[in-house]
């Protein structure tokens, strides 16, 4: 019997400039220093699951809250500073409740491009994936 097909990522690249990134540095300021581990925290789940958007519910600001050891206060004011300053897509947060950004899907697509099958939902795009071959809208 065949393995099922992964859809995200065993890792992503943090780049070494994260803390200096000036959307990082507005997040921090008003969220406070917590507010790092629960972006990374964030953004594992983004590239874990389906590798380029992260589906927002009732159960994520508790499961985010319970990994990095927080309230789910804090952890919903991060994502509503991090939406408001842009480092997830303002039009997909208000439209689908997904956290996503340009940055994150060039990084996903550009760490599967090898893959045989990629699945991706068109509506929530926000690069153009035309120059991949192995892509496969649902």
């Amino acid at each position: 019997m065949a393995r099922p097909t992964k859809q995200g990522i065993d890792y992503f690249p943090l780049d070494v400039g994260f803390l200096r990134d000036i959307k990082i540095r507005k997040i921090t300021k008003a969220c406070g220093l917590s507010s790092i581990s629960i972006l990374i925290c964030l953004l594992s789940n983004v590239y874990r699951d389906d590798g380029y958007y992260l589906k927002w519910d009732n159960d994520q600001a508790f499961l985010v809250a319970d990994d990095v050891g927080t309230s789910e206060d804090a952890v919903l004011e991060v994502v509503k500073k991090a939406v408001h300053v842009g480092l997830f897509d303002e039009h997909m947060w208000n439209e689908y409740k997904i956290l996503t950004s340009r940055g994150i899907q060039e990084r996903f697509f550009s760490a599967v491009s090898k893959r045989k099958q990629v699945f991706y939902r068109r509506e929530f795009m926000l690069i153009s994936v035309s120059s991949v071959n192995n892509l496969v809208s649902s």
